[in-house]
């Protein structure tokens, strides 16, 4: 897979900034419970696999990608749990095409994920001088190797800022960080966009070992 392919599908706030866009995000299902999610796990895997595809995105970005994956954590595996596109005239987004996914039906076990994510949990908030980017009182952040879930910790606004601040000061002292800023430049976003950008997904673009809170 070519590294570009990942900094392009996760420009999700320069992107709707930049194209008045409203975006959907996925879902994912934690203990019963439905929340808002924002890392595109089905992205990697239509990479690799083009042909499964269930419907054209219009545009090659992650905003147009046209379908919403719903995604589950049960029995210590991150798993799709359904897969939703429109039917012809209609924008509602209603019609499980899972089946085409796994032909052994049921929820299917997305082994090609590797890495921290987290979601927000309780009411949306806004910051005042952003709008794109979203925050929550609280965040349930988890690792996963292959699919397969290791730590969860459950972090307040400010354990998460504080955790997201360590692991951006040791990324940035690394040459893959000056080497992500130069791709994200490439592919049309101001210094500070990019670096703005790094910060809010560092966790995605760390990949470090989980850490303990920080208090």
């Amino acid at each position: 897979m070519k590294a570009v392919f990942f900094y392009v599908m996760l420009f999700v706030p320069f992107l709707i900034s930049a194209q008045n866009t409203e975006y959907e995000t996925e879902q994912i299902i934690w203990e019963g419970k439905t929340y808002p999610y924002r890392y595109h796990h089905l992205e990697q895997y239509f990479n690799y696999h083009p042909e499964k595809r269930p419907v054209v995105n219009t545009d090659s970005t992650i905003i147009n990608r046209n379908y919403i994956a719903i995604f589950e954590i049960k029995e210590s595996t991150l798993y799709l749990n359904d897969l939703l596109v429109s039917l012809k005239h209609s924008e509602d987004k209603n019609q499980s095409v899972l089946e085409e996914l796994n032909q052994k039906k049921g929820p299917l076990p997305l082994h090609w994920v590797t890495g921290l994510f987290e979601f927000g949990i309780g009411p949306e908030k806004f910051h005042k001088h952003d709008s794109t980017l979203v925050y929550y009182d609280d965040y349930i952040v988890f690792e996963v190797n292959r699919g397969k879930i290791g730590r969860i910790e459950n972090f307040s606004y400010n354990e998460m800022k504080l955790f997201k601040d360590y692991q951006h000061r040791r990324f940035v002292q690394k040459n893959d960080y000056k080497r992500l800023l130069e791709r994200l430049k490439k592919n049309g976003m101001s210094e500070v966009e990019a670096s703005s950008h790094v910060y809010h997904y560092i966790l995605f673009y760390s990949r470090s070992n989980f850490l303990r809170k920080t208090h």
